[in-house]
This record gives C-alpha cells, sequence and structure tokens, in this order.
C-alpha cells in the first residue's frame, strides 16, 4: 500500500529519499540526492538515447517509488524528441517540485505508486513493442536492437569482466540460461537478453 496522509510531514518532500535516472545503458551514478541531478545526467555526454528511453524516478520512504511525468524534461516537435536543454533546468526544476508537492499532499492515498525493488525504465519497453519483425525496413525497434548489438553488448562485457580475453571468454561459452547456446550465439537472437544479463551479473542481481 503506498504511504498514508496521515505519514506526512510538513514538508512533502522529505517523503523524497532519493533519486534514479534511466536510460537505455543504464550507467548513471546511483542513488541521486536531487531532480536536478537526475536531469544533468540526462542532459551529459554519458546520456543514450535519454530522449528515448530516458526516466527519471523518485523514491519515497517506505520502499515505493513515484515516476517524474516525461513532459516536464522532454519537449516534442512534430515526430521530433529532445531533452530540455540546460537553459531550462531552473523553470522545470520549480515545475517538477511543484507538481511533487502537490501529488505527495493531496493525491498520495489514491496516487499509484510503485514497489521500489520492481521499477525498470517502461518506456524502454514500450521503444521495444514498436519492433516489427515483418518490416521491410528497420523501425524504430530493429534500431535499438541492432544498436544494442553492434555497439553495447561487447563493451558492456568487456566492462563488467575487466578485460577483452575475460570477456571473450565468458561470450563463446555455454551457458545454462541460453539453454546450452553461447552469449555469442545468442546475440544473433536476442541481443537484449545478453545484455540484460551483463547488467544483473554487474549490479550482483545474480551470477
Amino acid at each position: 500500500m503506498a504511504p498514508s496522509s496521515q505519514e506526512l510531514i510538513e514538508n512533502p518532500l522529505e517523503l523524497i529519499f532519493a533519486y534514479r535516472v534511466f536510460d537505455l545503458r543504464d550507467r548513471f551514478p546511483q542513488p541521486l540526492e536531487t531532480f536536478r541531478e537526475a536531469l544533468e545526467c540526462l542532459q551529459s555526454e554519458r546520456a543514450y538515447m535519454a530522449a528515448m528511453s530516458g526516466e527519471i524516478v523518485a523514491y519515497l520512504r517506505g520502499g515505493y517509488s513515484l515516476t517524474i511525468p516525461e513532459h516536464f524534461f522532454l519537449r516534442r516537435a512534430g515526430n521530433d524528441v529532445t531533452i530540455v536543454p540546460p537553459e531550462e533546468n531552473d523553470a522545470v526544476c520549480v515545475e517538477v517540485e511543484a507538481w511533487l508537492r502537490e501529488t505527495l499532499t493531496k493525491h498520495i492515498d489514491t496516487l499509484v505508486v510503485q514497489d521500489a525493488s520492481t521499477v525498470r525504465p517502461s518506456r524502454f519497453d514500450l521503444l521495444l513493442d514498436e519492433c516489427d519483425p515483418q518490416a521491410s525496413k528497420p523501425d524504430t525497434g530493429h534500431e535499438v536492437l541492432d544498436l544494442l548489438n553492434d555497439n553495447n553488448v561487447w563493451a558492456a562485457a568487456i566492462e563488467v569482466f575487466g578485460g577483452k580475453e575475460v570477456a571473450k571468454r565468458w561470450m563463446t561459452s555455454p551457458l545454462d540460461i541460453y539453454e546450452g547456446l553461447s552469449p555469442v550465439e545468442m546475440l544473433q537472437e536476442d541481443p537484449q537478453r545478453v545484455y540484460d544479463y551483463l547488467i544483473r551479473i554487474e549490479y550482483g542481481v545474480y551470477t
């Protein structure tokens, strides 16, 4: 259940103890103390396809989380979507703070919050849903999968295992999790599955 209104203190923002920011690579420092820090992560050179996959989540005391609506930090012009420029950060932070105060004060009992342990970037799920396996040309989802295959998975393996030789040995070894296939073989079928497993290894979810 969500935190009750009786638990609110004079400053409702004190219910928030940290923020987390996601993008396709999920390589940002965690946790973050302020929304501004999270926004600056999405604007940084470290961000990867942030306009398509970026999300900012506020973690609430009691083990819950609240996703910041994307319209605060995304700008749309026709089919183009971009992260707000840094010169708008002050105004964006004021708007988000006002939204958080109102949401946590007036709507806390009816608010849809998530268990913080299950949070994952939902916008990336929607992006992958755009894949059309019968498309004659790459669509948005296929382009993302191609980028994962070509640019991310081997680099992630080298980073996780600390070197090319160890990464190569892991990538070419049959694994039970892939029904006896090696990660490099699984790349041809489902690069996202290989990448997800590397992220789990890196963060110690399972090995």
